[in-house]
């Protein structure tokens, strides 16, 4: 395991702090997270409402607020963060059962790190990289990824390896992954860092002060020109929450299922755009050792090889805990699995990785976000004839409607989440 830590002042940090710009670099912190704080009952009308807690919800709740207007913020969970999850109680170390990584070092997330005052460390040497791709020839609107690629005449050895954390090439628009510039994001060398003590830690400075109502399923988005009313299940019985603008940062996979009814429907670009795009599937499987496994010298297992499994060792003290990642078409296949099979195929995949055998664990851990309802998948990814789909989304409709987060964006990472919320909320408040 590489030793370089970084503490809050120690770590890398963007050129350009978005909340600086607003800000003056002042620190947000001042405790604990405020959540459910009540600034106004319920029965009141709010400037905005933004739906779900993840990190653009809370991202664009914050902007929001630090601009003086009044903000409240549903969520469904009983906990902030989305598909940001980190399960505090499952062993001595926090494991990470949703997003695991800051890749890079000019992330704006590290201007997080740095208020929270979390420690990261490194994760292995900077990523295997291969040399960029010429695409000389622009895909065709259509086109899939790998169609492409082999028009090109590019061998597949040389293709980027999205399928290891997504889905395959051939389910890929081709124009939007070469308009993206994800064709050559596997080439360009970064390091990926985690939180030590927990990726929930950079969630503090966002929430800090905020009204998040925790354990309240939005069912039903009624709006107007004149704003809109929310029907909302809480644990205390149906209630209503009415703002002037409404923000909307429900993962695609809910978008899609229709759980949350809009009323009257979407304008058809957005209805078109939501049903274009689609999600991922993913399972962790964690592993508690009492002895160590993992060799000395590695931190990750699995990327090269035809297991259906990446590894990461979580840590290396007593006990030893190991993650198994698998996503797309091989998450589906272990899903399709009973549990006690899914964690012995990744055993099996472990021991084989290793090329020794395994001890049995002496606690597991798992999460499938495919069955998780606030979630409905993994992340998004755009289909062949989908390129347009995120930023016809991303219109705003009549100035009431506001879409961010992942299905505006494409972006797959915790930074994509907190940047589109301040992007998105920016035009939101240049509306006004």
């Amino acid at each position: 395991m590489t030793t370089d830590v970084h503490g809050s002042k120690g770590g890398p940090s963007p050129p350009l702090s978005r909340r600086s710009l607003l800000l003056g670099g002042a620190v947000l912190l001042g405790g604990a997270v405020a959540v459910g704080a009540s600034f106004r009952t319920l029965g009141e009308r709010w400037d905005v409402v933004v739906i779900g807690a993840g990190v653009a919800g809370l991202s664009a709740a914050r902007n929001l607020s630090d601009h003086g207007l009044s903000v409240v913020v549903v969520e469904a969970r009983d906990r902030i963060g989305g598909q940001l999850y980190t399960d505090r109680g499952f062993t001595s170390v926090p494991v990470e059962l949703g997003a695991g990584l800051i890749h890079g070092r000019d992330a704006y997330t590290w201007e997080l790190v740095a208020e929270a005052e979390a420690e990261t460390v490194l994760v292995g040497p900077s990523d295997q990289t291969a040399d960029p791709l010429s695409t000389p020839e622009p895909p065709h609107d259509g086109e899939d990824a790998a169609a492409y690629l082999n028009r090109l005449g590019i061998p597949e050895g040389r293709w980027p390896p999205v399928s290891i954390d997504n889905e395959p090439m051939h389910r890929w628009s081709a124009r939007w992954m070469h308009d993206s510039g994800l064709f050559d994001w596997w080439s360009t060398p970064r390091e990926n860092f985690r939180v030590v003590d927990g990726y929930d830690r950079i969630l503090s400075p966002l929430a800090h002060g905020l009204d998040i109502r925790l354990s309240h399923a939005v069912r039903r988005v009624h709006w107007s020109d004149r704003g809109v009313v929310l029907s909302v299940d809480a644990l205390e019985g149906p209630t209503e929450i009415r703002a002037d603008r409404c923000v909307i940062t429900l993962p695609i996979g809910v978008l899609k299922s229709g759980d949350v009814v809009f009323s009257p429907e979407l304008p058809d670009d957005h209805r078109e755009a939501i049903r274009a795009l689609d999600r991922t599937d993913a399972l962790k499987l964690v592993y508690e050792f009492d002895r160590p496994v993992f060799p000395a010298e590695k931190d990750v297992l699995g990327w090269d090889e035809d297991t259906g499994f990446v590894f990461w060792c979580l840590s290396r003290e007593d006990p030893e805990v190991v993650v198994a990642w698998a996503a797309g078409e091989n998450a589906r296949r272990l899903t399709a699995l009973a549990v006690e099979d899914r964690f012995a195929a990744g055993l099996a995949a472990l021991a084989e990785a290793l090329d020794e055998t395994v001890p049995e664990p002496r606690a597991r851990s798992t999460h499938d976000w495919a069955t998780d309802e606030f979630s409905a998948g993994a992340y998004l990814f755009v289909p062949p004839g989908a390129h347009d789909a995120p930023a016809a989304l991303a219109a705003p409709v009549r100035g009431v409607l506001y879409f961010m987060g992942e299905p505006t964006t494409g972006e797959n990472t915790v930074e994509g989440a907190y940047v589109s919320g301040y992007d998105g909320t920016d035009l939101l408040l240049a509306d006004l």
